[in-house]
């Protein structure tokens, strides 16, 4: 049998009987995904004799499915130099069929090829999904493309898959974004999570406050829509952040009414005219990001040493009982999960805030534990009955100006990590000594966090770290072969730069 080094999905050259005899003789399916460049590696793919060639047609079977198949169209020229029709209709031979299943899981996708290629999910990020694994199995050879007659049935592993960008630091052009919405689709990362504030800028364009928009640093609304119809199109879900209350000088210093009475670095949460400007924004924002179910509310590294002395939030504790700013600041993550539950949404916050208090932190908060425990350990969490989101540190951490490996592990580093592991590499962490919670706790996902970058930057220092990531996701968080997936990941990344020319 051939090294599997020589058989990769650029070169078009495929064992179809060997690989069927492995699958008929009982042997693991799975198995099958080493002879095709497909990342992260399907839960089961079932290989038969012959092979599909694609006659250039895609058909819809739901008009909501339209979208998709002009973006599968699209990624076959960018990946053939063949251009596919969008059809309707009965299926012809060599078509691609695309159809919502509502039998299947929201997220699971099932593809046959035989006479035509069929992809069918549970709703229309599952079908998206589908076609990616279809895009990944195609070859090029004698001028025709072509995929292995096969079956696959998938489904991920984690619910929350996700990456997160830093705009407020260092602004991106909006073909980067749309780029790194191509990367994320490649490489099933449902979440895109847009840091939009911060105290260096505010890149959002409110209606209600247009001066708090940093100039030459901001998107306009209708670029905004633009990336959030270009993310759904791909099953991709933009979940934007508003940093409150701390991280927001930006937002301070144009609307100087958010401050404490004395000063200080954070929002005062004594104050009613800050919860109008954040539920006004929060709803401008929802507005914009309609795909998305979830809100960031961020709540991390709170310097609230101006609350003590605030005129206005020491009448606003005595009101409301609230002992010291500790039971403050809980009370506002309180109040900032109401606005955002008005707008529909559910509620994200980081780590930012302590175990003990007497003022309580709903439950329903999903909680992004990112320091090891600094401020809350992430077994604790889950004791005290949150849910959460894996943001560790290290190694999900992308900081480029760090010097290695802090914000610069190896994708082989990531590989061997698991979502119910927690890591730090400061002494003073918990989780200097990982935290490693068992596979029932109530972890739903991950999310790769890429800070402070510039532009530039942003891919090339991703692009084979997250879907490193994105294995351990959708896969399984067992450590599997990397010399395989580095392999597999050879062939997906080189067919990632074709893609990444998406106008």
């Amino acid at each position: 049998m051939q090294k599997r080094s020589q058989i990769r999905l650029s070169t078009g050259l495929f064992l179809f009987s060997a690989v069927s005899m492995l699958c008929a003789h009982g042997a693991d399916t799975n198995k099958a995904v080493r002879w095709y460049g497909i990342v992260p590696a399907p839960k089961s793919v079932v290989m038969d004799k012959g092979e599909l060639v694609f006659s250039g047609r895609i058909a819809a079977k739901q008009p909501e499915l339209r979208p998709l198949a002009a973006v599968f169209s699209d990624e076959f020229t960018l990946l053939t130099g063949k251009k596919m029709s969008v059809a309707d209709g009965d299926a012809m031979a060599g078509d691609v069929v695309l159809e919502i299943d509502t039998k299947l899981k929201d997220e699971a996708y099932a593809i046959e090829v035989q006479k035509y290629a069929s992809v069918r999910g549970g709703g229309y990020n599952a079908v998206a999904m589908g076609t990616v694994t279809l895009l990944q199995a195609i070859s090029a050879q004698d001028n025709r493309d072509k995929a292995p007659h096969m079956t696959v049935n998938d489904e991920p592993y984690a619910a929350y898959r996700g990456l997160l960008i830093d705009l407020a630091r260092h602004w991106h052009k909006l073909q980067t974004l749309k780029q790194l919405v191509v990367m994320c689709r490649w490489y099933k990362i449902r979440y895109l999570q847009l840091h939009m504030t911060d105290d260096e800028s505010f890149t959002f364009s409110s209606k209600t406050f247009p001066n708090t928009a940093t100039a030459g640093r901001h998107y306009t609304l209708e670029e905004l829509q633009q990336l959030e119809t270009f993310a759904r199109d791909r099953g991709v879900v933009l979940v934007p952040e508003l940093e409150t209350p701390g991280h927001s000088a930006s937002l301070r210093k144009a609307l100087p009414q958010l401050n404490c009475t004395s000063g200080g670095r954070a929002m005062c949460p004594g104050s009613e005219t800050t919860y109008a400007v954040i539920d006004t924004l929060v709803g401008e924002m929802c507005a914009v990001f309609k795909t998305s179910p979830y809100f960031h509310a961020g709540c991390d590294e709170v310097n609230t040493s101006g609350w003590s002395k605030c005129d206005t939030c020491k009448a606003y504790m005595q009101k409301h009982d609230l002992g010291n700013t500790h039971e403050l600041f809980r009370h506002f993550i309180g109040r900032a999960h109401e606005i955002v539950k008005k707008h529909g949404k559910r509620t994200i916050v980081w780590e930012g805030f302590q175990r003990s208090g007497k003022t309580v932190i709903p439950r329903e908060i999903l909680i992004m534990p990112f320091e090891g425990g600094k401020y809350y350990r992430p077994d604790h969490l889950v004791e005290d009955g949150y849910t959460l989101i894996n943001t560790s540190w290290q190694p999900l951490y992308v900081v480029s100006h760090r010097p290695a490996p802090i914000g610069q592990w190896s994708p082989e580093y990531i590989y061997k990590w698991n979502m119910f592991r927690w890591e730090h590499f400061r002494q003073w962490a918990p989780a200097y000594t990982p935290i490693q919670l068992p596979s029932t706790a109530p972890v739903i996902g991950a999310q790769m966090c890429a800070w402070e970058q510039p532009d530039e930057v942003e891919i090339p220092s991703l692009r084979l770290r997250l879907p490193a990531m994105s294995e351990r996701l959708w896969s399984s968080p067992a450590v599997g072969d990397f010399k395989d997936f580095s392999e597999r990941l050879t062939s997906t990344d080189a067919a990632l730069t074709k893609l990444l020319q998406v106008k």
